[in-house]
């Protein structure tokens, strides 16, 4: 892939990208999805150093002078505090994208007034008049985003991430799923593959078990959660299944 301008290395890789949002609905009990569809996005950035300075209104002596670096984001228009990169860093090659991937080199239309812009965000940002701004030794720099889509049931969701190092840029919020009965015992048995861990967790079920029945059949609830409770329902399962196994293994 060559690129107009030149960009950032592209660091994570299309595989991450996949892995890191599996990983992430899996933390939300979400195990089954399907992406939509993966893009590239090259995102204008432009490096810039700037002098700045305050003066008292009434003498118009200069009482303070400032200097730093700043970048604006060619999307968003905003600024953003991102370290100006060596020449030898930057590439117009990005290496190892499938042919399928779609990608887009995105322009600022207002890129022959990018100094202005500058000048003025600087200004907004110091909190000191425009013309007290000197903006100099600005940089195109085009900046690697993945965006995919993916859905859920039947809900859209979208991701954007840094292809620098993968830091989330932009997220929907994607609800919990609740784990039904079964996923629950199946992950409940997974857990105690081992035998060394049947004692620790089985006192830790009972405990919890004995204090929500305990709790629950003083105030004469224990026949309406019977029927009624899943919590209830499950806590009572487990115990017996965790018995038996513990008499199965030995253990009792």
């Amino acid at each position: 892939m060559k690129l107009k301008e030149k960009s950032f290395p592209l660091h994570f890789s299309l595989n991450e990208t996949t892995d890191f949002i599996k990983s992430t609905l899996e933390e939300k009990n979400w195990f089954e999805f399907e992406v939509i569809e993966v893009k590239l996005v090259f995102i204008p950035y432009y490096f810039f150093s700037f002098d700045a300075f305050y003066e008292e209104e009434e003498k118009k002596i200069v009482s303070e002078t400032v200097y730093g670096s700043l970048a604006l984001n060619g999307k968003t228009a905003e600024l953003e505090e991102i370290s100006v990169p060596e020449e030898t860093e930057l590439t117009q090659k990005i290496e190892d994208i499938p042919e399928n991937i779609p990608f887009e080199e995105m322009k600022f239309h207002f890129d022959e007034k990018i100094e202005l812009i500058a000048q003025i965000k600087t200004a907004a940002h110091l909190k000191t008049a425009k013309d007290n701004v000197i903006i100099h030794s600005l940089k195109k720099v085009l900046f690697p985003v993945w965006i995919i889509d993916f859905s859920l049931e039947e809900n859209t969701f979208q991701f954007q991430l840094s292809g620098i190092d993968g830091e989330v840029i932009s997220e929907q919020e994607i609800p919990e799923r609740e784990l039904g009965f079964w996923e629950i015992t199946a992950e409940t048995l997974n857990e105690l593959k081992s035998p060394s861990s049947w004692v620790n967790y089985t006192t830790s079920i009972i405990s919890d078990s004995a204090n929500f029945v305990v709790k629950n059949t003083f105030s004469g609830n224990v026949f309406h959660n019977l029927i009624h409770n899943w919590k209830y329902q499950t806590f009572i399962l487990l115990v017996i299944l965790a018995l038996i196994l513990l008499w199965q293994y030995g253990f009792i």
